[in-house]
């Protein structure tokens, strides 16, 4: 059975947004950069692979999982991502040559009055 174009060309994309996350992350110059790598390129990436993945099969079992991996890591990396800053704002990693910290303010408030909110911890 021979492949479409569109399969190859799906496939093809797929590949090179996959190889570009992972080029990102090691060649971006700080954690934050290298956070964005994966979160979209990959993304993208995989959304190229598992759309010629239903494209090469056509079945509706092939093509709901397909959709279904899409949903889940189109929400879970995003979220994953923003932890990830999160934890490491909060553990001190500041992004090389930022001017603004607009977040700055709300994290020492919150820390300074911890009843405001009870996700923010002091490890110590």
């Amino acid at each position: 059975m021979f492949a479409s174009g569109l399969e190859i060309a799906a496939a093809v994309a797929g590949t090179f947004f996959m190889f570009m996350a992972s080029l990102g992350v090691l060649r971006l110059p700080d954690f934050y950069a290298r956070i964005h790598a994966p979160t979209k390129a990959a993304t993208l990436g995989l959304a190229c692979l598992l759309a010629a993945l239903a494209l090469h099969f056509g079945e509706l079992a092939s093509v709901t999982k397909a959709a279904l991996a899409l949903f889940f890591v189109g929400v879970t990396a995003p979220v994953g991502a923003h932890i990830l800053a999160r934890a490491a704002y909060r553990s001190g990693m500041r992004a090389p040559g930022a001017r603004v910290d607009e977040y700055g303010p709300s994290v020492q408030r919150q820390r300074d009055n911890p009843e405001c909110a009870e996700d923010v911890k002091e490890d110590g």
